[in-house]
C-alpha cells in the first residue's frame, strides 16, 4: 500500500518523503517548511557511558542533517537493564544532552523501559527549506562524490565487544563516531549539494546504491580512495566480522559492477555497517574540491571517492 502512496493527505500537511521512498528520514510539508522526522537507537559501542550517549545522539541526529535539515527537538529512547546502576543511565543522558544542545535542538524528555540489553538513541524532528532537501533523488551526472568519514566501525565495535580490541585501539574510531555531521551538512548545502545520505547500517555500498537507484544514475566509487579505520584489516584477518555484512552484500550484489578485482576484506569494507558514519555527498566537481579542502582544514577525514555518470541505475567499484 505504501508503494502506491506518493502523496498522502496527513491532516495539516503533505508527505514529501515517506516510508516507500527508503530515504534517511520522513518529511512532511507543514505550512511553508519541511518537517523531518527520524529515530534510531543502538547498543553500547564503548564502556564509557558519557561517550556512548554522545555517539548515540550523533548517530540519531545524523539522518536529519543528511536530509539538509536542522534539528529542532529530540526525545530520549532507552532500554535499560534492571541490574545496571542508575548513574550509568544518568551519564548516558548527560552525553546525549551535550550533543543535542550543541546541535541547537531542544531535548524535551523521552521514555525508558526495562530490558536485558542496554540500548539508547533519540527520536528527532528537524526542519528544512522544502526546496533544498537533500534526498536520494538529487544526484546528477557530472558530479563528484565525497565521503566525509573513514569506514570500518562495525568490525572495530565487534572486536571491542569480543575483547579483541581495547578502548585505546577503538579511540580514533570513537572520535569520528562522536563527531556530528552538522558541519559537513551545512557546508554541503552552502556549496549547492542536491543529494546526500549518511553511511550507517547498510554500509557504504548499500547507501551509495540508494542514491544511484533514487536518482537513476550510475554511481562509481574508487576503492583506493576509501579510508579504513586503523586496525580494520588486521581484525578481519583475526576473524572479526559483523552479523550484517553478508546480508548487506547479498542485497547489493545484483546492482554491483566491479571494474577491478576485490578480495574478501575489501568487500567487507564496502558493506561494513557504520555507527555514526559520514555523509556521502555528490557535488559539482569544483565544489567537491572546495568541500574536501574545507572539511579537512577543520579536522574532518573527508575525501573524493567517486563520480556520478549517466544511468541506468548501477553501483560500480573501480
Amino acid at each position: 500500500m505504501l508503494s502506491n502512496a506518493t502523496r498522502l493527505a496527513a491532516g495539516t500537511g503533505e508527505v514529501l518523503v515517506g516510508a516507500a521512498d527508503g530515504d534517511d528520514a520522513g518529511v512532511m510539508l507543514f505550512r511553508d517548511r519541511a518537517l523531518v522526522a527520524t529515530l534510531d537507537f543502538i547498543p553500547p559501542v564503548c564502556d564509557d557511558p558519557v561517550r556512548f550517549g554522545r555517539v548515540a545522539a550523533a548517530n540519531s541526529l545524523s539522518d536529519v542533517w543528511a536530509m539538509g535539515a536542522r534539528p529542532l527537538l529530540a526525545l530520549n529512547l532507552c532500554a535499560f537493564p534492571s541490574a545496571a546502576p542508575d548513574d550509568v543511565l544518568a551519564a548516558i543522558l548527560e552525553g546525549a544532552a551535550t550533543v543535542v544542545g550543541a546541535a541547537g535542538a531542544a531535548l524535551l524528555g523521552g521514555h525508558t523501559v526495562r530490558d536485558p540489553e542496554l540500548k539508547f538513541g533519540l527520536a528527532v524532528v528537524g526542519e528544512a527549506d522544502p526546496e533544498r532537501l537533500l534526498t536520494h533523488r538529487g544526484a546528477r551526472p557530472g558530479q563528484k562524490v565525497v565521503l566525509t568519514k573513514p569506514l570500518g566501525t562495525g568490525v572495530l565495535i565487534n572486536a571491542f565487544k569480543a575483547d579483541k580490541l581495547d578502548e585505546s585501539g577503538l579511540e580514533s574510531a570513537l572520535v569520528e563516531m562522536e563527531r556530528t555531521n552538522a558541519e559537513a551538512a551545512a557546508l554541503a548545502l552552502e556549496l549547492g549539494a542536491t543529494a546526500a545520505t549518511d553511511v550507517t547500517g547498510f554500509g557504504l555500498a548499500g547507501h551509495a546504491w540508494n542514491i544511484a537507484r533514487g536518482s537513476d544514475v550510475r554511481l562509481r566509487l574508487r576503492f583506493d580512495a576509501l579510508e579504513a579505520h586503523d586496525g580494520f584489516y588486521d581484525l578481519l584477518a583475526r576473524g572479526v566480522s559483523t552479523g550484517c555484512t553478508r546480508g548487506n552484500f547479498l542485497s547489493i550484489e545484483p546492482h554491483l559492477d566491479r571494474s577491478r578485482a576485490l578480495d574478501e576484506a575489501q568487500i567487507e569494507l564496502l558493506v561494513d555497517p557504520q555507527t555514526s558514519g559520514g555523509l556521502l555527498v555528490p557535488l559539482l566537481p569544483e565544489n567537491a574540491d572546495v568541500y574536501v579542502e574545507r572539511l579537512v582544514a577543520s579536522g574532518h577525514r573527508a575525501a573524493l571517492v567517486g563520480e556520478v555518470v549517466e544511468g541506468p541505475a548501477r553501483l560500480e567499484i573501480y
